[in-house]
């Protein structure tokens, strides 16, 4: 009886260690940095509050406009950029195991011009690969802010950051009426066995 209770107690334990050791997988982390950009100059805007979702570290840019983000755990992330007086934007990024993942966000000021009711944002994006060609497959929104003005027509230029280099994407179309949401989208392709590391809206215009 108490050989067979001996044999039971470590076929257990044996099955227990067995399982832990395949249930523990080690967290992995990377790095966000980036810059936030005025639309118009194009020159860095200080004191930007940069938030993540999930969420991170709240914090601020430097007096160039930089910021970063350092050991987050890996994964898909929202950045956010606001400030008083301009229009808040935001970039989706991937982070990836021991690599920095790189963002740039524009800003446009409030009641700059005539298009100041329209905005674009990227909603959704993935990667995929065909004979080690890689292709971006983005989703997008346009929105018309205004409750009386007609958009005759737009424009929205994207910019995707891979492993290997920036490439740029520009999509347009027309009548987007006061208050209406548009949903759009484009496959590109931006070389062989490059990695995604984020796309943003660089710019937008609108009459």
């Amino acid at each position: 009886m108490n050989l067979k209770y001996s044999i039971a107690i470590t076929l257990c334990l044996a099955m227990f260690i067995g399982c832990s050791k395949e249930t523990l997988t080690p967290e992995t982390f990377g790095n966000i940095e980036g810059q936030v950009l005025d639309a118009e100059s194009e020159e860095g805007i200080s004191s930007v509050n940069i938030t993540t979702s999930p969420a991170t570290n709240s914090i601020i840019t430097n007096q160039n406009g930089g910021f970063s983000i350092q050991e987050v755990p890996t994964g898909q992330y929202t950045i956010t950029a606001k400030k008083s007086g301009f229009e808040t934007a935001s970039v989706n990024v991937s982070v990836r195991q021991s690599k920095t993942a790189s963002a740039q966000i524009y800003l446009k000021a409030e009641g700059e011009n005539a298009a100041q009711y329209f905005s674009a944002q990227v909603t959704a994006w993935t990667e995929t690969s065909s004979n080690d060609s890689t292709f971006a497959e983005v989703e997008y929104q346009v929105t018309n802010d205004s409750e009386d003005t007609e958009i005759q027509e737009y424009e929205v230029y994207f910019d995707i950051y891979t492993t290997g280099n920036t490439y740029s994407q520009e999509e347009r179309d027309s009548s987007l009426a006061a208050g209406e949401r548009n949903i759009g989208g484009f496959r590109k392709y931006v070389g062989d066995n490059n990695t995604i590391d984020s796309i943003t809206v660089s710019g937008t215009y609108a009459n």
